[in-house]
């Protein structure tokens, strides 16, 4: 305990001995539990361990209400000068604007809160007369913590584009050994938040109740401390009645609570699936264990990436009925973009994306003979025969996807799929092409009728294609990713089953390998809307 009666809780102590040992350390805890306290105590000690030292305080309640804005800013104020208070006389603390350098020992606690709201606020530690060490406060987004020093990333789970702003600092943690990230949060409200992603427990991990709560490491290599309600009751934090104040367990609580998902997050610190991402994390995850050395995705950098996804296709392509998706891009600067092909196969009914291969290349012949390759490795496969069809989406790049198919048809049934086109199917509202060919494969994730590459770039591209207004829509990614991946796969699911152009005996329509005289409609498409 301080000099100024702050008593810290397990938990956080917990917190404080595993931000020495992870580089990166996250802190998942339920709501007033003292996270930013813990993490402005965590700022200070660095600030008193190294001089000259920058630690970098990223806060998203800086875009939130003023009280709550007020009510930040007090609470790191408390908590940095408390532990001051505990470090003694040697210690001089002071609080200043950072854009002037004025001391600020003398302002009221509204003018302090002011600063913070303006990102103006600087702590600055002195170890001499000339050298101090500083925390300074800035807005949680890509363009405020751009300054080299330990980081400390608030609420990130409420950080609107929190993808790019980790694409952002990561930069920064690598360029030094010795500074550190700390993250603290509760679980975001949608699944494809990147901080689902980044920090969510592995499926399945049993965490038991303990009052300084349970490490565990993410999926994506981060060690995490979870603090829920329990794990705080545990250790004599309680939870409080709305109504008498009371204390009450944190079961109470829940059953008392009128939003009981929004109490799952809050206090529970329990990652619950939904949200607007179109494929969910559980498919996903199921389809990619089962592609474990069956499928490949090939991110290409040169020739031999591209000649290593073409030896793992001939190796791996069986003799089912295959059908090829190609996602067109023709250029290579760096947030430009990639284009994405992916083969599949039917095996039953289920589908199988084989390979997906990835690449940027803004030179059309290069693009071209690596599309023709693919065929050509699918039809020269000693069982099953050709592929079924190349499906190109032409929403886009119109003309290269037309010199695809001309110089492709010889060997394929080429093809163009337009995104924008309307499609009418019996009792049904017109539809997009778009949201149809992405309604099909969200469908085949949701049956547990499809395999895919186990490899990390197809989970974090396909997660972020959203769910919108009855269509889908994506955010890219940090390196151009725009749902790529699940374009070509879409397309290739398409490619499997779509009669667009070809002609049908009377006595059967193949599905699936299999002749049936069932009935099928096929959408026909006439000036840009396809009519029965």
């Amino acid at each position: 305990m301080s000099r100024s009666g702050f008593k810290v809780r397990a938990g956080q102590a917990e917190f404080e001995r595993g931000v020495l040992l992870h580089r990166i350390a996250g802190l998942l805890a339920r709501r007033q539990y003292g996270k930013t306290t813990i993490a402005s105590r965590i700022a200070m000690r660095k600030m008193m361990l190294i001089p000259g030292h920058t630690v970098v305080f990223g806060s998203v309640k800086l875009d939130l209400g003023r009280e709550i804005v007020r009510k930040e800013g007090e609470a790191m104020r408390q908590a940095i000068a408390s532990l001051a208070e505990a470090a003694g006389d040697d210690v001089l603390l002071s609080v200043v604007d950072g854009t002037t350098g004025k001391d600020t020992a003398k302002l009221k606690a509204d003018d302090f809160s002011e600063l913070y709201e303006a990102q103006r606020l600087e702590f600055r530690l002195y170890h001499s007369k000339s050298i101090y060490s500083r925390t300074k406060v800035v807005a949680l987004t890509t363009a405020s913590v751009g300054e080299t020093g330990d980081l400390i990333l608030d609420e990130v789970g409420r950080v609107k584009n929190f993808r790019e702003v980790w694409e952002a600092v990561s930069p920064i943690i690598a360029s030094n050994p010795d500074f550190r990230c700390v993250l603290t949060t509760t679980p975001p409200p949608d699944d494809a938040h990147y901080s689902y992603e980044l920090l969510a427990p592995p499926i399945g991990i049993e965490l038991p109740i303990n009052p300084q709560g349970n490490w565990y490491k993410s999926d994506q290599g981060v060690w995490i401390l979870r603090i829920s309600a329990w794990d705080a009751a545990a250790n004599g934090v309680p939870l409080y009645d709305d109504d008498t104040g009371s204390p009450i367990t944190p079961d109470e609580s829940r059953a008392r609570s009128h939003d009981k998902e929004a109490w799952d997050r809050n206090y529970g610190v329990i990652f619950r699936l939904g949200g607007t991402a179109a494929v969910g994390v559980l498919q996903l995850d199921s389809a990619q264990r089962r592609g474990v050395g069956k499928c490949a995705c090939v991110v290409v950098d040169d020739d031999l990436d591209f000649d290593r996804a073409i030896a793992f296709l001939k190796e791996h392509i069986g003799s089912g009925q295959a059908g090829i998706g190609f996602d067109v891009a023709t250029t290579e600067k760096e947030q430009s973009n990639p284009s994405s092909i992916t083969v599949m196969e039917r095996s039953g009914i289920e589908v199988v994306g084989v390979v997906t291969i990835v690449w940027k290349t803004a030179d059309p012949a290069i693009a071209k003979a690596r599309v023709r390759q693919v065929v050509q490795t699918v039809n020269s496969r000693p069982e099953g025969g050709r592929a079924r069809r190349l499906a190109i989406d032409a929403s886009n790049e119109t003309y290269f996807a037309t010199e695809v198919q001309t110089e492709l048809c010889g060997l394929i049934p080429v093809e163009l799929v337009k995104g924008g086109e309307t499609v009418e199917l019996p009792g049904q509202e017109p539809i997009t092409k778009k949201a149809l060919l992405g309604s099909r494969l969200v469908a085949v994730f949701d049956d547990n009728q499809i395999t895919v590459a186990p490899e990390r770039y197809i989970k974090s591209d396909m997660r972020l294609v959203r769910r919108d207004r009855g269509s889908f829509a994506c955010e890219a990614g940090p390196n151009g990713e725009h749902g790529d991946t699940f374009d070509s796969h879409k397309l290739a699911l398409w490619a499997l089953s779509s009669t667009n152009g070809a002609m049908e005996s009377a006595e059967g329509i193949r599905m699936g390998g299999r002749a049936t005289n069932a009935p099928r409609f096929v959408p026909r498409v006439l000036h840009g809307r396809a009519r029965a």
